[in-house]
């Protein structure tokens, strides 16, 4: 058995190629464009994958939005970024396993790159996604930022990783950061929930319980940096591993940060700039 690939688009001629070499295997692949205007379509055309353009919302509409209106043959469906690589050996792990064991789902392992390096240290190593599912099965949670899907019934792992190219220069690490924290103080703001809440059907009791422990930690950038670099032993990844933990501190400080302001009228939402 054979899923359906679908991979969200913006501007994302640089990345867009390779991502749609690494699903020739799949039964279709259907791209999703936020209305592009590089030469992200241009370069998917060369490949027999179906263009569909969507104004982009956020990712989780955007993505349950596939789920229910696209023409999918398939009942089982892989959600993958246009940064990211589906190898030959997990591509064989997935064809293999899906419908013949009890699960809706699977997590998937993320190999992550960061300027080029794998980080094999650190809370990024393994980072599971829930990204194959049976579409049935499965809705996303109405999120602005860090969508998450929720399977009914039994959710598997599988053991090949999928391979995530991070951004390639600071700047773009600083734009994105800058999107998603915002995003993610407007969530607190208006939910009153924290940066990390435990997750529908989580893969880890232990991630749970750490995300719920975080909310009373004092210092949140700090402890997470030190949880990266330290507990998780990020620095065995070297200077990037120091580079990668010291992001994830920041992006803590930067979302409580704007979060501050918004409580206390500094910035008001409808001055926020649209994501």
């Amino acid at each position: 058995m054979k899923p359906t690939a679908i991979v969200l688009t913006y501007n994302e001629e640089k990345h867009i190629r390779d991502c749609l070499a690494s699903l020739r295997w799949c039964d279709q692949v259907w791209v999703v464009d936020s209305c592009s205007t590089d030469g992200t379509l241009a370069i998917v055309r060369e490949f027999p994958a179906q263009i569909v353009e969507r104004k982009f919302t956020n990712y989780s509409d955007q993505r349950e939005w596939a789920l229910r209106s696209l023409d999918i043959r398939e009942e089982w469906v892989l959600f993958v970024d246009s940064d990211e690589r589906i190898p030959p050996e997990l591509a064989d792990e997935i064809t293999a396993r899906i419908g013949q064991e009890p699960f809706n789902g699977y997590w998937i392992p993320g190999r992550q790159y960061f300027w080029g390096q794998w980080l094999r240290h650190g809370e990024a190593w393994p980072h599971y996604q829930l990204r194959l599912f049976r579409r049935d099965a499965t809705h996303y949670e109405n999120r602005p930022v860090h969508e998450r899907a929720v399977v009914s019934g039994e959710v598997g792992f599988m053991k090949q990783p999928l391979i995530h190219l991070s951004r390639e220069s600071m700047t773009e690490v600083i734009q994105a950061m800058n999107r998603h924290t915002t995003a993610d103080a407007i969530r607190m703001f208006r939910t009153g929930q924290e940066l990390y809440t435990p997750a529908t059907g989580s893969y880890s009791k232990r991630n749970t319980v750490l995300k719920l422990v975080f909310r009373y930690m004092p210092g949140k950038p700090f402890a997470k940096f030190f949880f990266d670099y330290v507990v998780k032993q990020g620095f065995r990844d070297g200077y990037i591993g120091f580079i990668w933990a010291l992001c994830q501190g920041l992006y803590v400080f930067l979302a409580y940060f704007k979060r501050w302001e918004l409580e206390r009228g500094i910035v008001k939402i409808e001055d926020v700039p649209p994501k």
